[in-house]
C-alpha cells in the first residue's frame, strides 16, 4: 500500500527512520511520499526521496510556516528547484488554516498566492491543507486558472457540504486516522460516499495515528492499512479491494 502523505523528515519519524521504514515494509507498505512544509524541510524532504527508493517527496509552504517566509522569489525558486527532482511528484502541501489565530491569515493567503502562481507553470498535482477555510481555498484554486482536478485536499476533516464543494472543483479527497475517531462519524460518512476515482488515503504521519493503535505516538506509515480497513468496511467492500482501489488513484495521481 502507498502512504499519500507523511513526513518523514519531521524529528519522531527522522530519528528512528530505518526502524519506521522497516515496519512499513513489515505492514506492506511500499511507498511513501514524504511531505515538505518549508524551504528548509523541502530540501530535505528532497535529500530524503533520492537517498532512499521507495520514497518519494513534495514540496511546499504550511500555512503553519507562512509568516516565515517573505520573500516571493525565494518560495517561487524553491518550488521550481523541487520541481525538476526526479523523484518530486507534488507540489506542496499549501493552503489555508484559520482553526488558529496565528499565523496571520494575510500572510498565508499571500503564501498560498505564490505557491499557486508558480505551480501553474507545471502539471504537477497540488496537496492542498484547508482546515475550516474551504470557500476560501476554492476560491483562490478558481482564480487560479489551476484545473480543479490537479488538487488533492489531504487530511479531510470538514462536513458534508464543504466535502461537495471539493468534489464539485473536482479534486481529490485524501482521508486520514481522523477518519477512525468515535468523534469524527460526518468525516467517515464523507469517506464512505467519496467516488471511487477520487479517494485517497494517508496517514500525516507523525501525527493522527488511527484506531485501534490511537494513542501510539508518534504515527507512523505503517498505520494507513488501518485507516484503510476502517474505510473499506463503511464503504461495505473487501480490504484488498480498497487497498487496490486507492493504491490505483494514487498511482495515477502522483503519476508513480
Amino acid at each position: 500500500m502507498i502512504d499519500t502523505h507523511c513526513h518523514l523528515t519531521y524529528k519522531p519519524l527522522f530519528e528512528q527512520l530505518e526502524k519506521v521504514l522497516a515496519l512499513a515494509s513489515e505492514a506492506g507498505v511500499d511507498r511513501m511520499i514524504t511531505v515538505g512544509t518549508s524551504i528548509d524541510d523541502a530540501a530535505k524532504a528532497v535529500e530524503l526521496a533520492e537517498r532512499i527508493e521507495n520514497v518519494y517527496a513534495a514540496a511546499g509552504v504550511h500555512p503553519h510556516y507562512a509568516h516565515e517566509h517573505h520573500d516571493e522569489q525565494e518560495v517561487i525558486k524553491m518550488v521550481r528547484r523541487s520541481a525538476n527532482h526526479p523523484k518530486v511528484v507534488a507540489i506542496g502541501e499549501m493552503g489555508l488554516d484559520r482553526h488558529y489565530p496565528d499565523p496571520p491569515f494575510g500572510d498565508q493567503v499571500r503564501v498560498f498566492r505564490w505557491q499557486l502562481k508558480v505551480a501553474k507553470e507545471f502539471e504537477y498535482p497540488i496537496i492542498i491543507h484547508n482546515r475550516e477555510a474551504t470557500e476560501q481555498t476554492i476560491s483562490m484554486i478558481r482564480e487560479s486558472g489551476i484545473p480543479g482536478e490537479r488538487f488533492v485536499f489531504h487530511c479531510f476533516t470538514g462536513n458534508q457540504e464543504e466535502h461537495q464543494a471539493i468534489l464539485e472543483l473536482g479534486a481529490m479527497v485524501s482521508f486520514t486516522g481522523i477518519t477512525t475517531f468515535r468523534n469524527a462519524s460526518a468525516i467517515a460518512d464523507c469517506a464512505a460516499r467519496t467516488p471511487e476515482d477520487r479517494i485517497m488515503v494517508e496517514t500525516d504521519a507523525p501525527y493522527l495515528t488511527p484506531e485501534p493503535n490511537r494513542k501510539v505516538r508518534p504515527n507512523q506509515p505503517c498505520y494507513v492499512v488501518d485507516t484503510a480497513r476502517f474505510i473499506a468496511a463503511r464503504r461495505h467492500v473487501s480490504e484488498q479491494a480498497f487497498i487496490d482501489l486507492v493504491d490505483s488513484n494514487a498511482q495515477r495521481f502522483f503519476s508513480l
